[in-house]
């Protein structure tokens, strides 16, 4: 998985993200993560397409590859297995 970095990924296209009224959005998604800017701030960021989304977007949009989180399954923090 890499880490976003804000200088270097582009926004999110338009028409990328769908409107949802469901939990099936990005911020649900074991994609979602947040890369930070220089002055310190957050920017939520899709690490499968390797793009910052626009803010707010992450609450109520998603894509088509919206996969559901693994905390269930395989325990809440897999990466120190």
């Amino acid at each position: 998985m890499h880490a976003p970095d804000s200088t270097r990924w582009p926004a999110m296209q338009p028409g990328q993200l769908r409107p949802s009224r469901s939990l099936m959005v990005c911020i649900t998604c074991q994609q979602f993560r947040h890369a930070l800017t220089k002055a310190g701030t957050t920017i939520p960021a899709c690490s499968r397409h390797e793009r910052l989304l626009p803010q707010g977007a992450h609450l109520n949009h998603r894509c088509h590859q919206w996969t559901q989180r693994l905390e269930k399954e395989i325990g809440w923090c897999p990466e120190a297995a």
